[in-house]
């Protein structure tokens, strides 16, 4: 989990900033695993289409879930750190974040530990907003 955290903060680093980050729901809370996905990957998306650098989570993810790692782990050795690095400026939190073990777990870390902006992503830039 350390070499993945390590690769995606040398990925983060040649990127253009000011970096942001799309923040869950994703394995708890919100529409279901693969509802999340959808959402989250449309977010990086539009956000991209919007003119920010994105940091893309899904090429970690694979690898995350692959791993089976207990929540804790995941988030202290590889969350924690890559949002910690200095080089993601603002997290836009998906709505029904508050829902999410993992979604609050970030809010939380970035408010109190970082100096990580946190947005909202607006429910109403979805295609077929969800209530």
């Amino acid at each position: 989990m350390e070499q993945l955290a390590r690769e995606t903060i040398n990925e983060l680093k040649t990127m253009r900033e000011p970096i942001v980050r799309v923040c869950g729901p994703l394995t708890t809370g919100g529409f279901g695993y693969e509802e999340n996905a959808r959402r989250l990957t449309f977010a990086t998306a539009e956000l991209k289409r919007r003119g920010y650098s994105v940091f893309d989570w899904e090429p970690s993810e694979v690898h995350i879930k692959d791993m089976d790692l207990p929540h804790h782990v995941i988030m202290e050795k590889y969350h924690k750190p890559v949002l910690a690095c200095g080089y993601i400026k603002t997290a836009f939190f998906l709505p029904k974040w508050e829902e999410s073990k993992g979604a609050t777990w970030e809010r939380n870390f970035v408010q109190e530990s970082t100096h990580v902006t946190v947005e909202e992503f607006p429910e109403e830039w979805f295609p077929h907003p969800k209530i």
